[in-house]
């Protein structure tokens, strides 16, 4: 090997990063450990300084900014990522005007309707007493969404470094704030969720100069929206039937046992998604980095390199989860103290969920490449089914751990549906080209 080459002086766990991740893993992996471990913190020091209630409280109001992220994610950053490095460079400012004018509209939308549903839970439901969070939740899950995009637009432009600052002013102001504000006593609901969205809408204003230029055009605006609707017409109906599919378990356990009953699941999560750092971390990159290997070397390139994803970070899956797994009520009492120390069973649960979950990420990553996300959408009314049938008997009868239970079936089975999918397409392109080249062959 020679030895002056650059890539050959780098360790050899970065060059493998590189390998997987065409350059961009290693700096996505680092972003989202700071991403993930200023949410683990943060969740911490709620828990601690909460009571159980208040924390559930939190947990729930925060799945509720999550889903609008699901569904920006669905309509706005899932065809970002398969479309956008599809890109030739004097189309890029007419596309990435079209996508920054879809982000802003959709942002202010799921904001608003934020507001107005947390102000009519109030009146219907005034013993929940949540009627005044209404304009943190709201402004909270503007800021949230907007950052959100700014980071994965970095990522996807190939702009990790960039990325990375945004999340710096966002998170890492944001975990000092609200530990001054548990240790004096201040941390509110409402508090929490403003700090949140002071930090984000400071990232996300920060590093907006570096947006590139872009053009702004009506005609490429409907363009760019019909080609994004064509991926996303099947995404953004699955985002409700996945949140529908995998909360309808977690939003009944608080029916039958109280809003503790989502603080305790939530801080058992909390532990294991630390494994969120290599999750999202290749979410930011992967479903990019397979498209651009489909255009570069087809399927068979797209494939070998999400084989390598696979191998790779299902090994690190498995270690971590294992390790959790087999000392669920020490990690709980490390991080919260005796409080959650007796729920190791929900723990050692959430790590297999978890094992089960990552499965998905390759998967998923392939049908992008392909533009091809109707199978995702028909998965979901089976499973959707299958959780209006069973979270109540589940949660019932099993208590929080028939919750998890609940959760890894609904994993398996959307697995296997994507796999076939994902198996079946791609044997149906192999095919064709096989005919195409016979029917050019001589005779």
């Amino acid at each position: 090997m020679d030895t002056d080459h650059p890539e050959a002086r780098q360790p050899r766990l970065v060059r493998i990063l590189n390998r997987v991740g065409g350059g961009k893993t290693p700096a996505a992996l680092f972003d989202q450990g700071l991403v993930s471990g200023a949410n683990f913190l943060t969740n911490v020091i709620l828990a601690r300084g909460f009571g159980l209630r208040d924390y559930g409280v939190f947990a729930l109001a925060w799945v509720a900014v999550l889903f609008a992220n699901s569904l920006q994610f669905a309509l706005i950053i899932t065809p970002m990522t398969s479309v956008g490095p599809k890109q030739d460079p004097e189309e890029r400012p007419a596309y990435y005007g079209a996508v920054m004018v879809q982000e802003v509209v959709f942002a202010l939308l799921a904001a608003l309707i934020m507001y107005i549903c947390v102000r009519l839970s109030a009146i219907y439901f005034p013993q929940w007493g949540v009627g005044n969070i209404a304009p943190s939740m709201s402004v909270a899950t503007l800021a949230y969404l907007l950052q959100d995009f700014l980071r994965r637009y970095f990522f996807c432009t190939g702009q990790s470094k960039r990325a990375l600052i945004t999340d710096s002013i966002s998170y890492l102001t944001q975990v000092p704030i609200i530990y001054w504000l548990a240790h004096t006593h201040r941390a509110g609901i409402s508090n929490t969720l403003g700090v949140i969205a002071v930090t984000s809408l400071l990232a996300f204003l920060a590093c907006l100069r570096w947006f590139e230029p872009i053009i702004l055009d009506i005609q490429s605006v409907k363009r760019v929206f019909l080609r994004h609707w064509r991926i996303s017409r099947w995404l953004a109906p699955t985002a409700f039937m996945q949140w529908g599919a995998g909360n309808l378990f977690l939003l009944a356990a608080p029916v039958y046992y109280g809003a503790a009953a989502s603080a305790i699941l939530r801080a058992a999560q909390n532990i294991v998604a630390v494994a969120h750092i290599w999750f999202l971390g290749l979410d930011n990159v992967v479903p990019a980095q397979a498209a651009r290997q489909m255009r570069l070397g087809g399927v068979d390139g797209m494939l070998r390199y999400l084989k390598r994803v696979f191998l790779l970070w299902g090994g690190v899956t498995i270690a971590f989860t294992s390790v959790i797994a087999s000392f669920p009520t020490f990690w709980l009492k490390l991080t919260y103290g005796q409080k959650y120390a007796s729920d190791g069973t929900v723990l050692r649960l959430y790590a297999l969920l978890y094992l089960v979950i990552f499965v998905s990420g390759p998967l998923r990553a392939g049908l992008q490449a392909l533009e091809y996300t109707a199978p995702v959408f028909w998965a979901y009314p089976a499973l959707i089914a299958f959780s209006v049938a069973l979270a109540g008997p589940f949660a019932r009868n099993l208590g929080l751990n028939g919750v998890i239970l609940g959760m890894c079936a609904t994993q398996l089975f959307f697995q296997s549906v994507i796999g076939i999918a994902l198996w079946l397409r791609i044997r149906k392109i192999r095919h064709g080209l096989q005919v195409d080249v016979e029917s050019f062959s001589p005779k």
